[in-house]
């Protein structure tokens, strides 16, 4: 199942990482990305409702993504992370890699803010 991608303004969601963490194919969401930044999209939250756990190859997901929007000048940000996927991502020292927002709504505020009177 791919990662489900929806569109609000001028910034990019990306969900649906907790089944596909399950899916063999899951690496295809790093190309998703890089379509959406060949599009012109920079900002980026990525939405980890229903992510409870999550394996070496799901944070190197995580990573690459992050890596592919960061480095065309974009940012990335998490929003609805599980209690025990905050824990993960203390553990593994990546809380100063991402910010983390309680919704949606929340993380797009704050790439607003941080993108405000810069180029998009």
């Amino acid at each position: 199942m791919p990662v489900h991608i929806r569109i609000e303004g001028d910034a990019a969601v990306l969900s649906n990482f907790g089944r596909l963490m399950n899916d063999p194919a899951h690496f295809d969401a790093s190309k998703d990305a890089r379509e959406l930044l060949e599009e012109g999209y920079r900002k980026f939250v990525l939405e980890l409702a229903g992510v409870n756990e999550i394996g070496d190859s799901g944070i190197g997901l995580l990573m690459t993504i992050t890596r592919q929007v960061r480095q065309s000048g974009g940012d990335v940000v998490l929003a609805k992370v599980s209690r025990s996927m905050e824990r993960v991502i203390e553990e593994m020292r990546m809380d100063d890699y991402w910010e983390v927002f309680p919704t949606v709504d929340d993380a797009l505020a704050d790439l607003a803010r941080r993108f405000r009177g810069r180029k998009a």
